[in-house]
């Protein structure tokens, strides 16, 4: 991966959406150059797929939380996360080190809903959990692609974040 191919990323990842001939103008590249270098990107595994950001609240999902779970059981960390994933509300779940052993990322309807989703968390994990309610999400970013370039996708300054457009 080179520069190039680091540049077509950052663009990406600023909207997935952005037309082939739009980052080839960009960069002063034919558009077919682009087209398979994303090609090139996918197959080799860099780019795994394109997504949407969503408006969670529009989606009737505004509360978010982050749930730490201490698994006590003998059954595998992957197994405990392949179930979670069953959990519709459950959109990201990941091993950690420290206190807890997984950390969950939920949206829920409401309170209510997502005292129901931790009971649903608990059983399935017969262990601890520690939940953290998300207040107001600031960012998200994409850290440096090991180029010195500043961080992309951090829309922080147009104030979306704060007005719960994420």
């Amino acid at each position: 991966m080179d520069q190039i191919d680091r540049q077509i990323i950052a663009r990406l990842l600023e909207d997935a959406r952005t037309p082939y001939a739009r980052i080839a103008e960009e960069l002063a590249l034919a558009t077919a150059t682009i087209h398979q270098r994303v090609k090139r990107l996918r197959q080799s595994g860099v780019i795994t797929g394109f997504t949407a950001r969503l408006d969670w609240g529009q989606l009737g999902l505004p509360v978010a939380a982050l749930v730490s779970i201490g698994v006590t059981s003998r059954r595998s960390l992957g197994d405990i996360a392949a179930q979670l994933r069953q959990i519709p509300w459950v959109v990201a779940c990941a091993a950690v080190s420290g206190e807890f052993d997984l950390l969950v990322h939920v949206r829920a309807e409401s309170p209510a809903h997502l005292g129901e989703i931790i009971d649903s968390v608990r059983k399935l994990s017969k262990g601890s959990t520690h939940t953290v309610l998300v207040l107001s999400p600031y960012f998200e970013a994409t850290p440096p692609l090991g180029d010195g370039e500043e961080p992309v996708g951090n829309d922080s300054d147009d104030g979306a974040a704060s007005r719960g457009d994420r």
